[in-house]
């Protein structure tokens, strides 16, 4: 096998750009990914804001840019987290010639040998001249999901920040160049790190700096689509296929049976054509498919393109003994979903057309595999709620309404559909939020998977689980973006991934749900779904954190019994003027759910609580909000009337957690007659669905 580095530099040093500011000063390198587009590190055009600055192409022409698009989280000044360190900058030029980069469709880590790419400026004599640089790293180990450490060999030069990082196995961009190395503890130096180039994926909708230079309401589609046309256009000889095509990480030697660049690029053409699939889980559905319901994939994967769908088949392949089967099949189940659909059925006919004259090659032997491919079963119907998601006739009250005297008067009935969100029918986000034990104020530790039926993999997928802890009051800022990447993962038209918050008894009252899902400028953001809080736009319900990772027979049959009972009654806790004992909570009925009217924090509330998990229960709803100091008063006794008939109305308990989101965005909708549910808190403690045991050993100071 040739070797093809020097090709590969010529093809990446055509695509690395250098930014700099208008008066020549240099800032950092970028790589060209795009007609008009290039990626570099947010800290290296952080400055800029959307002012304009230079960009230097490899053959010296200067073009004006701005930046364009940039992910949250971007602080003003200090070190930028690996998560957020990635821009994407417009070229002001119209049809500027440039190369392009082969940006990888594949999400796994990058292999063991890249090389980084970039622009430094010269010292001495030759003061301001800009020099090429690359260098050849080892990979010395993942850095969280975001970024990857490189070995020790190479010294990166300063100014080749934001430069590409290409997989010299795949032929392909997979990372930025991030910071140089640096000296640690023993004087042991590291190479330096790279932000992961599928960070790209998160610009769905990331933040706009430069409005009047946008690509569309989904910028990486557009971006993507664009790049692979790019490559259909110019690639046809002598382009990055036809050295791929003679790397080791590009599938099997060529033949009709193996999968080629060359099939990749005739394929990326076609799907590039097509619109974003609507459905965030679709794709991941049709590899399920694709591999016959024998492959798990992810929910944490952000496959947000036909293209990333196809990048996972890679490492699956090999399960077919013919490597091109796994990749017609996709191709062919792509062409099927989109095929109903006006704009794009003539693109699906031609992409069914390229599947059967590329299957023609393999022999007859493969038409069942592919042609008998067929989409799976989804649920159809939309949610019938009264305020609630697919509702058509939402009544809104006039905020002059005044609250009825009996509050139980007149209440508008909670219509929940049987085809509405559970919990366990889907993928859910647990947000696990552990209390420094040594911190001398309260502050947490915490820790983010996900549960998902069809995927028993429930590794830590994002954490903060080291030092001291964050208060309270910033968990909701620093908890936004990471939760924010799940959710775009896991929403669907149908339904949104419920939260799932895992605490201790003592901190339950902690009000995730009034959490925003993103910074909202002004009053006129609430009217957007997408700044809804959590609570109003997704089930929010608690979890006892002492039952992770372990059984408790009691929990265990008691839920079945409370699962299976119908209706629910209310078992006021602790019992009007009597005295608080477990045995009134150990004996209680399979169809009685505890009703407390006080909250954690005060002593009576958290010894109620503490009882209820003792006594099995994991179904419990409890005023979060204060409570009077002198003891229950009318408001606590309407409070748990409107409990009881919350519980009454339900027809499962695996309905509370949506009834409670219903609720929630009536009040968000400001209907007068939902108010008596602002403080109201649910722990839904699913037995059926166990916590996973605590991961690792949390640091002590």
């Amino acid at each position: 096998m040739p070797d093809q580095t020097p090709r590969l530099d010529r093809l990446a040093m055509a695509a690395t750009a250098a930014i700099g500011a208008e008066d020549g000063t240099h800032w950092g390198s970028a790589g060209l990914v795009a007609p008009g587009w290039a990626l570099t590190a947010a800290h290296v055009v952080r400055t800029a804001g959307p002012d304009p600055y230079r960009v230097t192409l490899w053959n010296g022409r200067t073009v004006p840019a701005r930046t364009a698009y940039r992910l949250a989280g971007v602080p003003e000044r200090g070190p930028v987290p690996n998560e957020s360190d990635i821009a994407l900058v417009r070229l002001l030029e119209e049809d500027v010639e440039h190369g392009c980069l082969w940006f990888s469709d594949r999400g796994d880590p990058p292999s063991r040998d890249v090389r980084a790419y970039g622009w430094y400026s010269a010292g001495a004599g030759r003061a301001g001249e800009l020099l090429e640089w690359n260098g050849v790293c080892t990979v010395a180990g993942n850095d969280g999901p975001y970024s990857f450490r490189l070995g020790p060999q190479t010294e990166i030069p300063k100014g080749a920040s934001g430069g590409p990082v290409v997989d010299l196995s795949l032929g392909a961009l997979v990372g930025l160049t991030k910071a140089s190395r640096r000296s640690s503890e023993g004087d042991i130096k590291d190479g330096g790190r790279a932000v992961r180039a599928t960070l790209l994926r998160e610009f769905v909708s990331p933040v706009v700096v430069d409005a009047d230079h946008v690509l569309a309401p989904d910028p990486y589609h557009a971006l993507i689509c664009a790049h692979d046309r790019w490559h259909a256009e110019r690639d046809l000889r002598e382009g990055w296929p036809d050295v791929q095509g003679d790397l080791p990480g590009n599938g099997l030697p060529d033949s009709p049976a193996s999968w080629s660049p060359g099939d990749r690029l005739e394929l990326f053409e076609l799907l590039a054509a097509l619109p974003a699939p609507e459905d965030p889980t679709l794709v991941r559905t049709l590899l399920r498919e694709v591999f016959h319901d024998r492959v798990k994939f992810p929910a944490a994967a952000s496959l947000r393109h036909w293209r990333d769908g196809h990048g996972e088949i890679h490492q699956h392949r090999m399960q077919f003994l013919i490597e091109a089967l796994p990749y017609l099949r996709y191709a062919k189940l792509v062409a099927l979903a989109v095929e109903t659909t006006a704009a794009a059925a003539p693109v699906a006919t031609e992409l069914a057309r390229w599947v059967r004259r590329r299957k023609r090659r393999l022999g007859l032997e493969t038409d069942v595999s592919v042609d008998g491919v067929a989409l799976p079963q989804r649920a159809e119907g939309a949610f019938n709620l009264i305020g609630g998601r697919g509702s058509t006739g939402t009544r809104r009250a006039s905020t002059a309404a005044t609250v009825p005297p009996d509050p139980l008067e007149g209440v508008e009935p909670l219509h929940v559909s049987a085809l509405d969100a559970r919990p366990g029918d889907g993928p859910s986000v647990l947000l696990e939020l552990e209390p420094v034990l040594w911190s001398a104020s309260v502050s947490f530790h915490w820790r983010l998977r996900v549960l998902d039926p069809e995927h028993d993999d429930d590794a830590v997928v994002d954490a903060e689980d080291t030092g001291d802890g964050i208060p309270p009051d910033e968990l909701p800022l620093r908890l936004q973006r990471p939760l924010a990447r799940l959710f775009l993962q896991l929403d669907t038209l149908e339904r949104h991934a419920p939260l799932e918050v895992v605490l201790p008894p003592e901190h339950f009252d902690l009000a995730v749900h009034h959490w925003l899902p993103r910074a909202a400028v002004t009053d006129l953001d609430f009217s957007d779904p997408a700044c809804w809080p959590l609570g109003v736009r997704r089930q929010v319900v608690v979890r006892d954190a002492s039952r992770r990772g372990r059984g408790d027979t009691l929990w265990e049959m008691r839920w079945k019994d409370t699962a299976a009972a119908a209706p629910l009654r209310a078992l006021p806790t602790p019992p009007p003027g009597r005295v608080l004992r477990i045995a009134g909570l150990t004996g209680a009925e399979p169809d009685q759910v505890p009703v407390v009217c006080r909250p954690a924090t005060d002593a009576t509330g958290r010894e109620v609580l503490r009882m209820a998990l003792e006594s099995g229960h994991g179904i419990c709803l409890w005023n979060a909000g204060a409570h009077p100091p002198d003891g229950c008063d009318d408001h606590c006794r309407s409070f748990s009337g409107h409990a009881a008939q919350l519980l009454a109305d339900a027809r499962s308990a695996a309905e509370l957690p949506e009834r409670l989101r219903v609720l929630r965005e009536r009040i968000h909708r400001r209907d007068p007659h939902a108010y008596w549910a602002k403080p109201l808190a649910l722990m839904y403690d699913d037995a059926d669905r166990p916590l996973p045991a605590p991961t690792g050993i949390l640091d002590a100071p």
